[in-house]
């Protein structure tokens, strides 16, 4: 069921937006979080792209732990093409606007280039991969209060955020400093188990763990990704398969 009176950006997980009334809020700021390996990344350039590709939509992608050319190769693998509605700026750029700045405040430095990168390439969806990554270019002396007044200035951008966050498999916390949960809008938690003893196989799961505004269904689906997309089975498709 999808709620009146609310814009929403779909996932485009196949069986997933009709669990959380037709999918993430506009203008909210989302973490995309779960230890390595569960397909984050996969999973936030998937929503640009399909929603770039359907809706008409345009998306920023700041990657900060690999190169725009690795990122683009393991997408395309994954059959998501580059698109000119999705710009990509990897790491070098952002390190080389921090270094050229004498502030000691790193959230406006952050929020300068975010701001000047909007003025140059319009965008509707913003991801950024990964928090952990962007902490680890500054200093952060004052958790609390920096990611407070990082997530304002994100919030104040207007557009949809979706933070990526790399979980440690020994905390449950699903942000690095364990404030991130709180302040976001949205939680997206992507998981996986070791099925078999022997010949064992990784199965992924995806939660949605938090949603301002949102009546969601608090079940943790399997997903899957095929050359077609990613799709989440329910109760239903698990009993008929």
């Amino acid at each position: 069921m999808v709620e009146q009176g609310i814009s929403r950006i779909k996932t485009y997980v196949e069986g997933l937006d009709k669990h959380m009334e037709g999918g993430i809020p506009e203008n909210s700021v989302t973490l995309i979080c779960g230890t390595a390996g569960t397909m984050k990344s996969s999973l936030a350039y998937s929503i640009l792209y399909n929603n770039a590709v359907n809706e008409g939509l345009k998306g920023l992608y700041i990657t900060l732990e690999q190169d725009e050319d690795s990122l683009m190769q393991q997408m395309k693998k994954l059959n998501m093409k580059e698109h000119k509605g999705v710009h990509l700026v990897d790491f070098s750029q952002v390190e080389s606007f921090i270094d050229e700045q004498a502030q000691d405040d790193w959230i406006l430095q952050i929020s300068t280039y975010i701001k000047g990168l909007e003025r140059e390439h319009e965008f509707d969806i913003l991801v950024i991969d990964s928090l952990n990554a962007l902490y680890s270019l500054t200093s952060v002396k004052d958790p609390r209060r920096e990611i407070f007044l990082l997530f304002k200035q994100l919030k104040a951008l207007g557009k949809t955020a979706l933070l990526i966050s790399e979980m440690s498999p020994d905390s449950p916390l699903y942000g690095e400093y364990g404030v991130e949960e709180f302040l976001a809008d949205g939680i997206i938690h992507m998981d996986f188990q070791k099925r078999g003893d022997i010949l064992s196989a990784l199965e992924r799961y995806i939660g949605i763990v938090k949603m301002r505004v949102t009546n969601h269904d608090t079940q943790y689906f399997p997903i899957l990704y095929s050359g077609e997309g990613f799709r989440v089975f329910g109760r239903e498709e698990l009993e008929l398969e």
